[in-house]
């Protein structure tokens, strides 16, 4: 359980400073229109302020807001899908998707299908070792080189690279285990 004290660190500005262009990004990635992405990502701060005291630390904060977001995207995508039946894919600054894509969902429910992968797959990541997430992050989510990475956390190329291989195996044995239940 948590101290007081860390609920305080977490409900401080720096939080917000720390985190906020992370969850912009992450929003950004999945929906493709600025103002939306800034809606859910104030929501998510507001929720995190809410329920901090339903923050065990079992992940990292950044993992547990990021999660919130996540869960936050996916209603909207099947609110989208409920309401509308349809999603606009024009190719304008508010399009859902950018034309560096390879492929358009043909329907929101793919697109919520995809979001709830994302999802699913953030929850396997918070599964693994406390090593073996981070650099998971720092290679696919920050985008770091193997030697940097390496540097960082004090291994070897070669155990980095096991590392990777044994995280990529975990999770997909997570994968499969979340699809199949």
């Amino acid at each position: 359980m948590k101290s007081n004290n860390q609920v305080e660190n977490i409900k401080s500005e720096h939080v917000v400073e720390e985190h906020a262009d992370y969850l912009f990004q992450f929003a950004m990635s999945k929906i493709r229109n600025r103002e939306l992405a800034l809606d859910f990502v104030q929501d998510t701060f507001l929720v995190c302020l809410e329920k901090i005291n339903q923050f065990e630390g079992r992940s990292s904060l950044r993992t547990w807001m990021t999660t919130i977001l996540n869960r936050k995207i996916i209603d909207h995508w099947r609110k989208e899908k409920r309401t509308q039946g349809t999603v606009d894919i024009s190719e304008n600054e508010n399009s859902i998707f950018s034309s560096d894509l390879n492929y358009i969902p043909k329907d929101p429910y793919q697109i919520s299908e995809e979001a709830e992968t994302r999802f699913l797959l953030e929850l396997c990541i918070d599964k693994l070792p406390d090593n073996f997430r981070e650099i998971v992050h720092a290679k696919f989510y920050d985008e770091k080189n193997s030697e940097e990475i390496s540097k960082e956390f004090n291994i070897t190329s070669s155990n980095f690279w096991v590392i990777i291989h044994r995280a990529k195996a975990q999770l997909r044995a997570c994968m499969d285990k979340k699809y199949l239940s």
